[in-house]
């Protein structure tokens, strides 16, 4: 037995494989200790880290954004605390058991919250995600009744965007929303995160990077659920800057109402400076549903009205201008000295050219006709002879000096421009000549221009100044975060050299078109001489026998316009409405203009009677 024991010692086989385990044994221990080495002092930190990230977590603290004031220094758009449901995907144990108990709390969209835990857990886990926000008080009660079951998730008090007049200045200010990805991405500032709140339309995005603040964040210790401990340190969020506008709440929420939610835009300006009062563009929508986060039934209830409460009407939206043009076509004619205001022009009703009848809007005429009774009246046989004798170039020359078919400049993102045609567009479009009736119509503003209601409002503006025009604004005023004032000034853009008498008599027949038994009396105010023009602007041509507007289907009635200013000798106000669809501009459009100004000249009046004493 001993003999055979002393053999296999000796047996060089098995001592080479005796070697082999030792070395193998060696080298894994030697592995083991450099996997040490490289876990204990070469990734020190890194894991020294995530230790604390088990222990300690960053809250983000979301950055008031800054306050949005009217021209009396009233709040439009302010911040408010919010009850917020925020989740931590590094401490949800079981995603899909969690949210189907929220679900019976808080409404949310569950499908986008198991989408956002997903991208963080590949990301950053330790990132917060805002599952909900505004929730009631009862809600939150029960969500921290629940908090065992919760894991992860928690409720927090954040900044919440506030809009104190609702839908008044929906278009105007616009709304917030959380940053997507590609806004993001396309973002030079390194403060901006996933989860912040920037602005999405409107003043709220064309004056984001002031109005937007920045983040602070608690550090605080957790417990094994997540759960806030212990606060270890806290940075303050630093509130964004403040914004003042030209704007007036009392003129804005006054224009609003005497929409009475029918589909068109009203803005008011004051004509020497460019000052906007009012811009209301309706129907409207409630920019505070959009603070909280608009669910996806009220997305597709906005997204498919068939009246686009989305759109500024009064920025984006273009429309023949029908009569309104008239006072500018009047004006080119004049200065262009191819009419005699005292000369006589015969309307019976129409206008023959060629084989087709041209009709004026009273079907028995006119009969003679000066250009203050064209203007007064409304005649449009009178202005088919000045569209003819003018021509397009001409006609377009004036109208685009005074502001119609340009981008006006307006401190507003998205702003459009509408089309005054000229023999280039003709040219363009169809490479055809100018016929006769395609002359006559852009005499009565219909064919192929088009106008936005700013631009309109920026025409007759420049008639109110005798030919200065004024870049419109909103921000008269910026204070940014470290609290420098910077003052917005006015922006004269070019002076025309209009005639002063050729001015005062256009004036003077816009003030007999509301004080001289015109098409606007509507807009009459007493005790103040109000300049306008009404504008009824056909949408669809009507074969045979006349037909009234209001006997058609709602989408083939005219769009009713007026646009006016006051007083005539000394404008201060300049007002536009516009209502799509909505027939006479006499009747239906003129109120609107009235009621504005009457706001604007009682506000005036309180103010110069609290001066006196």
């Amino acid at each position: 037995m001993t003999q055979r024991l002393r053999k296999r010692e000796q047996d060089p086989l098995i001592a080479a494989r005796i070697r082999v385990v030792q070395w193998v044994a060696l080298a894994l221990f030697a592995l083991l200790l450099g996997r040490l080495y490289w876990l204990q002092v070469v990734q020190h930190e890194h894991f020294r880290t995530l230790s604390e990230n088990n222990r300690l977590r960053i809250r983000t603290i979301r950055a008031p954004r800054g306050q949005i004031l009217d021209r009396k220094e009233r709040p439009i758009a302010e911040t408010q605390a919010s009850f917020d449901l925020i989740c931590s995907p590094i401490d949800v144990t079981d995603p899909e058991g969690e949210i189907r108990l929220l679900e019976e709390i808080v409404d949310f969209d569950p499908d986008e919250t198991r989408e956002k835990i997903r991208a963080a857990k590949k990301a950053n886990p330790y990132s917060g995600i805002t599952v909900a926000r505004d929730l009631r008080f009862e809600q939150v009660s029960v969500v921290e009744f629940n908090r065992e079951a919760l894991p992860g998730f928690s409720v927090l008090v954040e900044a919440k965007r506030s809009y104190p007049y609702g839908t008044s200045f929906a278009h105007v200010l616009g709304y917030v929303g959380e940053v997507s990805r590609d806004e993001l991405d396309q973002s030079d500032d390194e403060w901006l995160a996933m989860g912040d709140i920037v602005g999405k339309y409107g003043l709220e995005r064309g004056m984001d990077e002031v109005l937007r603040g920045i983040n602070g964040g608690r550090h605080v210790e957790v417990d094994a659920a997540g759960r806030d401990k212990r606060l270890v340190d806290e940075v303050p969020p630093r509130s964004g800057g403040i914004v003042h506008t030209t704007l007036d709440a009392d003129i804005q929420k006054v224009a609003e109402e005497a929409m009475e939610n029918r589909a068109g835009a009203v803005i008011a300006m004051v004509p020497k400076t460019g000052d906007i009062l009012a811009f209301v563009s309706a129907p409207g929508f409630d920019p505070n549903v959009f603070s909280r986060g608009i669910r996806k039934n009220e997305w597709q209830a906005l997204a498919t009205d068939v009246r686009k409460p989305m759109q500024n009407k009064g920025l984006q939206g273009t429309y023949a201008p029908g009569s309104t043009v008239k006072p500018l076509v009047a004006m080119a004619a004049l200065e262009e000295g191819i009419q005699d205001p005292k000369a006589i022009v015969r309307c019976p009703g129409y206008l023959q050219i060629g084989n087709r009848r041209f009709r004026c809007w009273r079907e028995k005429g006119h009969g003679t006709v000066d250009m203050y009774k064209g203007i007064v009246q409304s005649c449009d046989v009178y202005f088919y002879t000045m569209g003819l004798r003018l021509g397009p170039d001409r006609i377009a020359k004036l109208e685009k000096d005074a502001g119609l078919g340009t981008i006006t400049g307006i401190d507003l993102p998205g702003e459009r421009s509408g089309l005054v045609p000229d023999t280039e567009w003709k040219r363009k479009v169809s490479k055809e000549r100018w016929y006769d009736s395609e002359r006559a119509i852009l005499g009565i503003g219909q064919g192929a221009v088009h106008v936005t209601p700013l631009e309109m409002l920026a025409g007759y503006a420049t008639l109110a100044t005798g030919g200065e025009v004024m870049r419109p604004r909103i921000v008269r005023r910026i204070v940014p975060m470290d609290g420098s004032a910077k003052e917005i000034p006015i922006q004269p853009l070019r002076k025309l050299p209009w005639k002063p008498e050729n001015v005062a008599f256009v004036r003077r027949a816009l003030a007999g078109v509301v004080n001289d038994y015109g098409t606007g009396g509507a807009a009459k105010l007493p005790g103040i001489e109000v300049g306008g023009k009404t504008g009824t602007a056909q949408v669809a041509a009507v074969k045979g026998k006349m037909i009234k507007s209001g006997d058609l289907p709602y989408e083939l009635r005219d769009h009713a316009w007026f646009v006016g200013f006051a007083p005539v000798a000394d404008p201060e106000i300049c007002v536009v409405a516009m209502l799509e669809h909505g027939g006479h501009g006499g009747s239906a459009a003129a109120p609107i203009v009235k009621a504005v100004m009457q706001e604007y000249f009682r506000a005036k009046q309180v103010a110069q009677a609290q001066e006196r004493k």
